[in-house]
């Protein structure tokens, strides 16, 4: 039983805080420096113009996540179309059909209930 309390007994060490985003509007140069190179710094993703924080989900956008190359990058077409290719790392919704809107709704939903929308993504014009 000696084992038991060795094992969970032990208390784990607190994770440090996650570093948040500033509440502002980004544009996308500045958005390309959240994109988890540098863990002093959030993780931002751009999603239909809304810049999110998705620091929290860290295992999945940080480095080596398997969205990880969403982060410091507008999202739009690549979440719409469930694809990586880096091309498709853009807010263009042209061309877009009926279920690639619906799909990036049910994106974007999901955005909003998880992770905190810190601002615009400023359009480059």
């Amino acid at each position: 039983m000696r084992w038991f309390h060795r094992w969970f007994g032990k208390k784990e060490r607190p994770r440090p805080p996650l570093p948040e985003a500033e509440e502002r509007d980004y544009t996308l140069a500045e958005l390309g420096a959240y994109d988890g190179s540098d863990p002093s710094k959030p993780l931002l993703v751009a999603i239909r113009g809304w810049v999110y924080d998705v620091g929290r989900g860290r295992d999945f956008y940080g480095p080596g996540g398997p969205y990880g190359m969403f982060a410091g990058k507008d999202c739009t077409r690549a979440l719409a179309k469930v694809a990586f290719d880096p091309e498709l790392f853009t807010g263009d919704l042209d061309g877009l059909d009926p279920d690639e809107l619906e799909k990036l709704a049910e994106w974007i939903e999901m955005f909003e209930a998880k992770y905190r929308r810190v601002g615009r993504l400023l359009s480059s014009g």
